[in-house]
Formats: structure tokens, sequence, C-alpha cells
């Protein structure tokens, strides 16, 4: 298997959801960024669908809900 590594945004969230996030999803960090609060994934999964599609679960069963993905393109010569 292979790690991803993408970013989900989402909506603020109080210490209780914070800590449901950290006891869920062990590879993950949250932060906020000029006001934006997100989880950075770097997730192991069979391929990126999958990665994104079970984080996203993760975060709907703690009552989160993800706003959008950010990723960094790798860039090919």
């Amino acid at each position: 298997m292979k790690t991803y590594e993408f970013t989900l945004i989402i909506s603020e969230v109080d210490d209780e959801k914070a800590e449901a996030i950290y006891s869920k999803c062990a590879d993950s960090s949250l932060g906020k960024r000029n006001g934006t609060t997100y989880v950075a994934f770097d997730r192991e999964a069979e391929s990126l669908e999958y990665a994104i599609d079970s984080a996203i679960a993760d975060l709907k069963s703690v009552g989160v809900q993800p706003l959008h993905i950010e990723m960094k393109i790798p860039a090919t010569v």
C-alpha cells in the first residue's frame, strides 16, 4: 500500500470534536491557518480514492463535515 498526503478543510471544531478527530484519525494532524481549520492526513491505502473516502467517513463518524479537499500535485519533468 501507498501513503497519500492530503488535507480536508473543515468548519471550526470545539475541543471535544478535536479530541474525537485525534482518537479516530491517528494518521492526521489538526490545525488552523488564516482562520481556516483543517485536518492533514498521511493515509495508507490501496488508492487515493480509498484514502480520501475513508478519511471523510472517519470525520463524519465523529460529527465533522469536510468542506473541501486540498492536495499538492507533484511537478513532472
